[in-house]
């Protein structure tokens, strides 16, 4: 676990594939869904493509730009089939496929209060991002990771300092617990 100075509690867990090796063969960045607003899909996208750009380099192809000189689907799914990611093998010339999804959890503490608005409560934020890589020749899933984001905030009625206290959204925290994600995947890299 760890913590952020500007706010939230950060942690990750890969269920399988920690270390890989990203030296070799060309690797489709997928588009990324979140279920929040477009502007934070469209944040997520750019963050996480810009990370793992920094450890594939020419190697990573993103969808659209795929969709240029190869024949393949509109849409990947988040969770695709063996068969589907073998069709996909076939018509991208591609080796692996990189998948990531963002889930705003919960958002119900404002950006900042004073404790003078309730007496006594606690509120948090939290989200989610998940990252699953697939090896397409074999069909097979290499990687599943994850990492959750939580800022609480608590308040009683024994505290009369009137202080202003921030909590970060949820949406950012999302962000940046990709970004500690992939982080993970460049410091575990078998190819270093």
């Amino acid at each position: 676990m760890a913590s952020s100075c500007v706010g939230g509690k950060y942690t990750y867990n890969f269920d399988t594939g920690k270390s890989l090796d990203f030296g070799n063969g060309r690797w489709i960045f997928n588009e990324v869904g979140t279920n929040s607003t477009a502007n934070n899909n469209k944040k997520l996208y750019e963050v996480s493509h810009a990370k793992f750009k920094r450890i594939l380099g020419d190697s990573l192809i993103d969808l659209t730009s795929l969709r240029n000189i190869a024949l393949v689907k509109p849409e990947i799914e988040f969770n695709p089939t063996s068969l589907e990611l073998k069709k996909l093998y076939v018509d991208s010339q591609c080796d692996f496929l990189i998948n990531i999804r963002g889930n705003v959890i919960s958002n119900s503490a404002s950006s900042f209060y004073t404790n003078e608005q309730n007496s006594n409560y606690s509120t948090s934020n939290m989200s989610s991002v998940d990252i699953k890589i697939f090896d397409l020749k074999t069909g097979m899933l290499i990687s599943s990771s994850s990492g959750q984001a939580k800022s609480t905030e608590q308040h009683s009625v024994f505290e009369k300092d009137g202080k202003l206290n921030w909590t970060t959204r949820a949406e950012p925290m999302m962000i940046r617990a990709a970004e500690g994600l992939i982080r993970k995947y460049d410091k575990n890299r078998r190819d270093k």
